[in-house]
């Protein structure tokens, strides 16, 4: 059993782990029925390298119709949804929906990697725009 310090510096470097994990994985909505790991990764390499792809299912087998894939790089999954905006996404006949993957419950938690705004409250009532 490690001392608190460790357990500290593990928490720590996880914690980095985690989020370049969330920069480089993507959710894939709307896929086609016929959509498989092999045609997803072919189709989604022309924005870096694919490092896992995983199309969710039913116990039978059938698709659930949506994936999580992992870049190698964020660079693989910021130029794939950039392409998103200028053109979207196309994957076996059917126009596919591509967003950062957030894990469940946890939305508030990732909310950082989102949005650059900040509130600042409790400003005197003379205080405007131009004052700093």
């Amino acid at each position: 059993r490690g001392s608190m310090l460790d357990i500290k510096n593990d928490e720590k470097s996880n914690g980095v782990q985690e989020i370049d994990d969330k920069l480089r994985k993507l959710f894939i909505g709307g896929l086609s029925e016929k959509t498989t790991e092999e045609t997803s990764k072919e189709y989604f390499s022309q924005y870096g390298e694919v490092q896992d792809i995983n199309i969710l299912r039913y116990e039978d087998g059938r698709s659930r119709k949506f994936a999580f894939i992992t870049y190698a790089t964020d660079d693989g999954a910021r130029k794939c949804l950039e392409d998103k905006k200028v053109k979207g996404h196309k994957l076996d006949d059917k126009n596919i929906e591509v967003k950062r993957a957030m894990p469940r419950g946890k939305q508030d938690r990732n909310s950082a990697l989102k949005t650059h705004k900040i509130f600042v409250g409790g400003l005197d009532i003379t205080v405007d725009e131009e004052t700093s």
